[in-house]
């Protein structure tokens, strides 16, 4: 075994000297080698052109190694050349978004009459004593969906050239009758539904290069121009950009969808002159049976101040002036805003200026509901937020209003003063809550001199004090976030027959969201608000669900 042993090691020791001999005598036998001939100098591009490359050194390796296959005709078509069409990229240059809801509501009754003695039962000829039965005040639930599409392109074919187009449908899924709780103004047409053709145009910009068109911009189509007020035309509006003003003048065919207005034409312009950088005048007019007139003036005094003043006229009659001053400290912690406001006249519309139309609609024979004009008044407001640190910022507002006259006050119009001041706090990473505390005085006349029977000035609450918290919390890096909230309120009320203080409501909310992927959300939503018993039919509590889905290209 000894002896085996010794001969084991000696083959080892003669195997490595042997390697290291072949290592040590390989760059002296490459020496060794007899010497080529010197070949003749040449240049570099000569080098390059005659020497093979690796690629072809491995091809002439391997020739004929790997047998190649012959190409079946049927997979390898030939391929014919030809230019790309503008029409081929529509993909990059189209925009579409959809969002779709459907609302569930759900209503319990206390089994009590209502306020004017109506009971849940069904008609009869015969007299009951517990009050007038009429059932569809006291339908329990009701469901409804409703969606909005939106979509268009963006230099499509041309790079003048924009299209959108905006659509709205509304519809009950189940019957609603007269008098329900979950009763809506899509019960108002036939089969209780009902589509909008919101936005259908065509936008034309011009270049740079097109000389006096450069800057300017045509839209042809249904559109909604914003200005002194909002203007819905199936017309044209034309824009002129330069250095030192803006022109918008705008015009066409005004559309409803809940009308048949016998005035239709409709126009109006926006002029803004940049005075300086820091300084701009603006003029906003609308013309429709009476002119509405607007003239703003900005100023920015400093990179933290800004100031500016508005006056308007309607119908060649003074309504309002207002002034206001914006303060932000730069670093973002610290903003502020003081507002001046002074309804001048009683001249102008009632909440909206298209309610002078005269309305040829069968299916309206009614007049409107007027709330009154809206009388002169005084109103300040100051509004504060403030960033304490990266876990805790602080919000208040104070707003008042003083009637110039005592004896405009009504149940739409009387002088209030209104507090808010809330708190957003960040306890931990990815959970935010928020707290708010709301109340409302408003100064009413007393109801034991009416005028009339039907006297409805001194009607409407006297005390609003909300008390309002939320939380909510992100997951997944915010793909996925849930929120829920309750709310109590304390409300005083008074009429002519009836001095209410204190009544209290109550209620909570949940919600969630779901960013599924980089195209689609899916939204829930869930509330319930307790007894309020002023309302009628009296209500024991009322829920309410929602479901929706967005889906953006």
């Amino acid at each position: 075994m000894f002896r085996l042993a010794r001969s084991t090691v000696a083959v080892c020791r003669a195997v490595h000297l042997g390697l290291l001999g072949l290592v040590l005598g390989f760059p002296l036998i490459l020496c060794g080698q007899e010497a080529k001939p010197a070949a003749p100098a040449q240049t570099p591009a000569a080098d390059s052109a005659t020497a093979p490359t690796v690629v072809e050194s491995w091809d002439s390796l391997l020739q004929g190694a790997i047998p190649q296959a012959t190409p079946d005709p049927a997979l390898n078509p030939q391929q014919v050349g030809g230019q790309k069409k503008a029409a081929d990229d529509f993909a990059n240059h189209f925009f579409f978004e959809s969002r779709t809801d459907y609302y569930r509501y759900d209503t319990s009754f206390t089994g009590l009459p209502t306020n004017t003695g109506i009971i849940n039962g069904p008609a009869s000829n015969v007299f009951n004593p517990a009050g007038y039965p009429y059932a569809p005040d006291f339908q329990p639930d009701a469901n409804r969906i409703e969606s909005l599409i939106d979509f268009g392109t963006r230099g499509w074919l041309s790079d003048r050239v924009n299209t959108h187009f905006a659509l709205r449908y509304e519809q009950d899924l189940s019957h609603v009758d007269e008098g329900s709780p979950a009763e809506n103004v899509i019960e108002t047409f036939g089969a209780n539904r009902r589509f909008e053709l919101l936005d259908a145009n065509v936008e034309i910009d011009g270049k740079l290069t097109d000389g006096i068109f450069a800057g300017t911009s045509l839209t042809l189509g249904r559109q909604s121009v914003y200005g002194a007020e909002l203007a819905e035309i199936d017309g044209a509006a034309f824009t002129v950009d330069r250095p030192d003003y803006t022109v918008t003048v705008f015009g066409g065919r005004r559309f409803s969808f809940f009308t048949d207005p016998e005035q239709r034409a409709m126009g109006g312009a926006n002029v803004i002159f940049k005075i300086d950088p820091n300084t701009s005048l603006e003029y906003e007019g609308i013309w429709y049976l009476r002119g509405s007139n607007s003239a703003i003036f900005r100023r920015r005094i400093n990179p933290h101040w800004l100031f500016s003043t508005n006056f308007r006229a309607y119908g060649g009659s003074p309504v309002d002036f207002g002034t206001q001053g914006l303060y932000d400290s730069g670093n973002g912690k610290t903003s502020l805003q003081l507002s001046f406001f002074q309804k001048l006249t009683n001249k102008d519309y009632e909440y909206d200026f298209t309610t002078a139309a005269t309305d040829l609609d069968p299916h309206n024979p009614l007049l409107r509901l007027y709330l009154g004009p809206i009388n002169p008044y005084t109103q300040f407001i100051i509004h504060a937020r403030r960033t304490i640190s990266s876990k805790f910022r602080l919000g208040g507002s104070v707003w008042v209003r003083r009637l110039d006259s005592k004896k405009d006050e009504g149940p739409f119009d009387t002088s209030f003063e209104d507090y808010r001041i809330n708190a957003q706090i960040f306890p931990v990473r990815k959970v935010e809550t928020f707290f708010e505390y709301h109340q409302r005085n408003s100064d009413r006349l007393s109801p034991l001199n009416p005028t009339s029977f039907d006297d409805l000035s001194a009607t409407g609450e006297t005390s609003v004090k909300d008390l309002t918290g939320d939380i909510r919390r992100s997951f997944y890096e915010g793909r996925f976030s849930v929120n829920g909230g309750v709310y109590y309120r304390r409300i005083s009320l008074q009429d002519r027959f009836y001095y209410l203080n204190g009544l209290h409501q109550s209620g909570f909310l949940a919600g969630a969201w779901w960013k599924m992927d980089q195209h689609s959300r899916l939204f829930v939503d869930y509330d319930l608000d307790n007894d309020f018993f002023l309302l009628s039919p009296d209500l024991k509590n009322s829920r309410a669900l929602h479901l929706g889905v967005v889906w953006k290209y």
